[in-house]
């Protein structure tokens, strides 16, 4: 049997071409595709997960830089029989170690692998001197560098020496006043390797030397002038020394490489290995495949399978199953609807996992290992042959027929096609039958009917359907399983123009049984429409819930960590400021003891009261709670409202930006936005009249307030509220804690004191009270 034929039909030809444009050995450019297949379940599995793993190293530390190498087994053989290798071939066997060093140190980067891929690289053999010896000795493809060894530098040493020598002396007759006017140019030239000057004919004699050439024309003659034979005789020779000493560098280089033949064939062979599944792995990264589940129970299930060969673009997903409830399926609907990608897209993917090739589908897909994959599509009429089409694909089938067993996969394009509706329909269900009895797995096109009801009525066999818009006219290029294909030629006619009355005639020409055969297909076609819509339409709010869900959860969790960070970050501040006060108070506890049992004379009250200051500093200003109270609604004159920190009723008389001025009782103050709390229902108006305090247990109101840290607009307008709350209390004295500092906020307070209207008087604080640190204010 010819199976490239069968490569051929399905495309796999062109996938191995496309594989071998992304290798680098010369071994990998000219693939056999029979060669790929693994001949066993077994190293079709392997060679996948090879795959896969490369595919995967790609990924996440990218490929390595591995320049062509050439094949040089031809090349070492002939060494090994006694040859030298040129320089060329010298320089390909460096590339060809280049490429193990550069291999190795890529795969020991990719950080902690271990893998399937580890025979592979683990057993490469990098010579590292013989490679720097070549490396160093070798300038370019065409010559040695002068470094390859100390003579050879040494005789081209002298060679240009003489050469110099030589174009002195010619560039001295060039430029005779004498002998300039014998020279056809002002140029030297070489003839045989030595250097000569172009004389006119008719100063043949003038210029002594030898005749090497002469122009087409005759009236140039290349002359040797005897000045320069001795130099140029010297470069010859050193030119042969040259040479020699080059085939002995050579052949040196040579005995070095053929001691290690045996390690460069072998690196060369897991290179060609290693480059197979490098270029498996670029093919899967251009058509973004998985690694499908390959079972030996020959059962396919692709999801989401996109043929490779079809434009990203363009091409339409399908699902395809086959070999679990049934091992046959017919495949119907309009033409160029789709069925024959359909079929090449199966007969493709198979042979793709069978190679070791990852395919372009979803994840989870399953493919079987099939010991043949066999085809017959397209029109394959031949003139020269007399078949015609159904000839053509008889003559296939037949072949088919003769090879195709248990574990194969075969695919038939318009089974039946191209002879009597009804013979051909009888032979296509025959055909299935056969194959279906030597444990096939199959899948045919088709348009006739009987092959429809032949699915229906048969266990085993499902018809599937290559969806078409009728509206539009166009394929949708979706597969559906389950539900025979309409051949839509009525509604397409109409669509088309037909006469309306022709296409009624037309009808009646159809037996009334396939009539309403087709009328059961247009039926169930609408309630699968209807089914799948409903189904899109539920998966499309299931989603919609599931991510309204999720996004719930993460604000609940982020909140969560937000809260927990903040009592952590609490309980370390509180912890800190606690264990600094502790032994700040330990110290000064231990220092006035000390002081008093020397009955130290500085040991003054103030001096106590100093240091408890300082206690105070490091506890730092009280953190006054935050209730996270945000008003309902703007404030407007005449609302009922309560001050943070007071229970006292009071109306908003005014508001202006972040502040507001509001009467509680016969006091009027200034207070923030953020103070002020909303009550519903708004409290009466009080008499003007009315002046006389609030009982104090009425109100939970601190007598002193602790200012330390602000500057002097913010302590005042604290000192304002303050002084408001200690009114509405009924209180007539005050602390304010001010510390001692440098003394500006204190005289700032003092001269806001002194133009307040409700503050009787205020001095600073005594022995006891804070002293200088306090004021105590007066109010009235």
């Amino acid at each position: 049997m010819d199976i490239q034929k069968h490569f051929k039909l399905l495309e796999f030809d062109k996938i191995v071409h496309t594989l071998q444009k992304r290798t680098f050995c010369e071994k990998n450019t000219q693939l056999d595709p029979q060669e790929l297949l693994s001949q066993s379940y077994a190293d079709a599995v392997a060679s996948l997960d090879r795959t896969d793993e490369m595919y995967t190293l790609f990924l996440r530390y990218s490929e390595p830089g591995i320049g062509h190498i050439h094949d040089v087994t031809q090349p070492l053989t002939r060494a090994q029989k006694g040859g030298v290798l040129s320089i060329r071939e010298l320089l390909n066997v460096a590339r060809l170690m280049a490429g193990c060093r550069d291999a190795l140190s890529w795969y020991r980067n990719c950080e902690g692998t271990t893998s399937v891929l580890d025979p592979y690289f683990d057993q490469l053999v990098f010579h590292s001197e013989i490679y720097r010896r070549i490396d160093s000795a070798i300038e370019n493809e065409e010559e040695l560098a002068d470094t390859a060894s100390d003579e050879l530098f040494s005789i081209r040493r002298a060679i240009l020496r003489a050469q110099n020598r030589a174009r002195e002396k010619l560039d001295a007759i060039i430029h005779s006043s004498t002998q300039q006017k014998y020279l056809q140019e002002s140029i030297v030239t070489m003839r045989d390797g030595r250097f000569v000057l172009p004389v006119k004919q008719e100063y043949k004699g003038s210029l002594p030397g030898l005749v090497h050439d002469t122009s087409q024309s005759g009236a140039t003659l290349f002359v040797e002038p005897m000045a320069v034979v001795e130099l140029n005789n010297e470069v010859r020779i050193g030119k042969v020394k040259e040479q020699q000493e080059i085939e002995r560098i050579l052949a040196e280089l040579t005995d070095f490489v053929v001691g290690v033949r045996q390690d460069i064939l072998y690196d060369y062979d897991l290179l060609c290995q290693i480059d197979l599944l490098m270029a498996k792995a670029r093919l899967a990264r251009l058509y973004d495949c998985t690694k499908p589940l390959l079972g030996d129970d020959l059962q396919i299930e692709l999801r989401r399978a996109r043929h490779p060969l079809i434009a990203k673009e363009v091409v339409v997903p399908v699902d395809i199953s086959l070999g679990q409830q049934y091992d046959t399926l017919v495949i119907t609907g309009p033409n160029t609807g789709g069925k024959t990608v359909c079929l090449k897209t199966l007969g493709l993917f198979a042979l793709m996992a069978k190679a070791g090739l990852l395919i372009p589908a979803a994840q989870g897909s399953r493919m079987g290992y099939f010991s043949g994959i066999f085809a017959d599509i397209g029109d394959e009429q031949s003139i020269e042959q007399s078949l015609s089409t159904f000839s053509s694909h008889l003559v296939n089938i037949v072949d088919i027929l003769k090879y195709a067993g248990r574990g194969s996969l075969v695919l038939l394009d318009e089974l039946g096609a191209g002879t009597d509706p009804t013979e051909g329909a009888a032979l296509a269900i025959a055909i299935l039958e056969h194959l279906r009895s030597v444990g096939c797995k199959t899948a045919a096109s088709t348009h006739y009917a009987e092959l429809k009801m032949y699915a229906l009525k048969e266990g085993g066999v499902e018809n599937a359907s290559c969806e078409f818009d009728v509206e539009s006219l166009r394929p949708t290029y979706r597969l559906i399983t389950g539900v025979p294909g309409r051949s839509n030629a009525f509604a397409i006619a109409g669509k088309l123009g037909i006469n309306r009355m022709i296409i009624d005639a037309a009808k009646g020409y159809v037996q009334s049984d396939d009539l309403k055969f087709e009328d059961v297909i247009e039926s169930l076609e609408q309630k699968r429409a209807e089914l799948v819509h409903q189904t899109e339409l539920a998966e499309h709010y299931a989603q919609k819930a599931r991510r309204q869900q999720e996004e719930s959860k993460k604000e609940i969790d982020r909140r969560l960590r937000q809260a927990k960070d903040e009592t952590e970050r609490a309980h370390y501040y509180a912890s800190t400021v606690i264990d600094k006060v502790k032994r700040e108070s330990e110290q000064v506890i231990a220092e006035i003891k000390e002081r008093h049992r020397k009955k130290d004379a500085s040991l003054t009250p103030g001096a106590v009261r100093n240091r408890v200051d300082k206690l105070y500093d490091i506890a730092g200003k009280p953190i006054e709670s935050d209730d996270h109270y945000q008003l309902p609604r703007p404030l407007r004159p005449g609302d009922a409202v309560t001050i943070k920190g007071m229970n006292a009723p009071a109306e908003v008389l005014r508001v202006t930006g972040k502040k507001a001025e509001v009467q509680a009782g016969a006091m009027k103050t200034t207070v923030t936005l953020d103070r002020l709390r909303l009550l519903e229902t708004p409290k009466k108006k009080k008499s003007q009249s009315y002046r006389g305090p609030r009982s104090k247990a009425s109100a939970k109101v601190e007598m002193e307030i602790d200012v330390r840290g602000m500057n002097v607009e913010e302590a005042t307008m604290e000192i304002d509220s303050f002084i408001d709350q200690g009114l509405l209390s009924g209180l007539t004295q005050l602390s304010i804690i001010h510390g001692k500092g440098t003394g500006a906020l204190r005289k700032g307070i003092h001269e806001y004191l002194r133009h307040h209207k409700n503050v009787a008087g205020y001095r600073l604080g005594t022995f006891g009270e804070g002293e200088a640190g306090v004021t105590i204010v007066t109010i009235q």
